[in-house]
């Protein structure tokens, strides 16, 4: 056998995204390669085959023509991909989001390995845990395409839903007057009293803070600026009501509760007797967490599918 050819069917090879056949299909080059060399050349030597291969073509452009019309992902997935990557991701998400709130690691099938995470770290673990989930729906729907037998996969009827159902209301000119009346009043007990978490509000002219005034600056700029993002979100609607604004403004607020889970300024409570603010807050705020990543969750499924 020559050398260069018995290179090339095996550079062939490497391109032949078959499940059966390969081995009939790198004869049939091998036998044609052969033969040419014979009818061109009255003999076949290492030079005359290396020739023919010469003008034979790219391996990767011999193997292409071969596969022509063998689906790797049968193309009726292609709504499957979208749909189960993103229930994969939810599930993932949320997941991610309680060992982060939790403080805690864990082992989950098919997540593997969940770690432990501090600050950042979960704002770099999600895309990461996105290409994971994408990776995993590729696989499972490359053996569902290549397998002999017809397999169904189920579409769940959450998402059968009629499109009219899945839209955004139409945003309200009183209830964005609403959240701005709401940020004026935050703002303004913000501006006089340097925060907006009260302990006591018995004497108007006098409230007592809930935190020292470093943390009462910090939470109450926070909580502020989430706000923002909500009145700017939904004035945001009056000009398009695209699922993108809902996802960006959630991705925010998100990103703000970062900071807030890990302040680096001491909170330092105000004591009150018979009530524990510092455990009815972390409550509060766990709750408000778990709710915003409900519905950033929402948002990147509504766009995934659109």
């Amino acid at each position: 056998m020559y050398q260069n050819l018995e290179d090339y069917l095996r550079e062939i090879g490497h391109h032949l995204a078959v499940r059966d056949g390969a081995d009939d299909i790198l004869s049939e080059i091998k036998s044609h390669i052969l033969e040419k060399a014979e009818v061109e050349f009255g003999r076949v030597t290492e030079e005359t085959v290396g020739k023919i291969i010469s003008t034979y073509g790219r391996p990767q452009q011999v193997a292409a023509k071969y596969i022509e019309g063998v689906e790797i992902i049968s193309p009726i997935f292609k709504r499957y991909l979208f749909l189960y990557t993103g229930i994969l991701f939810l599930c993932h998400s949320t997941m991610a989001l309680f060992a982060y709130l939790t403080n805690i690691s864990m082992l989950s099938f098919p997540f593997l390995y969940i770690p432990k995470m501090d600050g950042w770290q979960i704002i770099f673990y999600l895309p990461t845990a996105f290409v994971y989930d994408i990776g995993l729906v590729i696989i499972f729907l490359y053996f569902v395409t290549q397998s002999k037998k017809e397999i169904r996969i189920p579409w769940p009827k959450f998402f059968s839903l009629p499109a009219s159902r899945k839209k955004l209301k139409t945003p309200k000119v009183a209830f964005l007057v609403f959240l701005i009346l709401v940020f004026g009043s935050f703002l303004y007990f913000f501006i006089r009293h340097g925060t907006i978490f009260f302990a006591s509000m018995n004497d108007a002219a006098h409230p007592i803070p809930m935190f020292g005034p470093s943390a009462s600056f910090y939470y109450s700029a926070l909580f502020l600026a989430m706000l923002v993002c909500e009145v700017v979100g939904y004035a945001a609607r009056f000009i398009s009501q695209s699922r993108w604004i809902e996802l960006i403004k959630t991705a925010i607020i998100l990103l703000l509760l970062q900071f807030v889970w890990n302040s680096p300024v001491g909170a330092d409570f105000t004591k009150i007797p018979g009530l524990n603010i510092e455990q009815a807050m972390t409550a509060f705020l766990l709750v408000f967490t778990v709710l915003i990543a409900f519905r950033f969750l929402k948002n990147i499924i509504s766009v995934i599918k659109k």
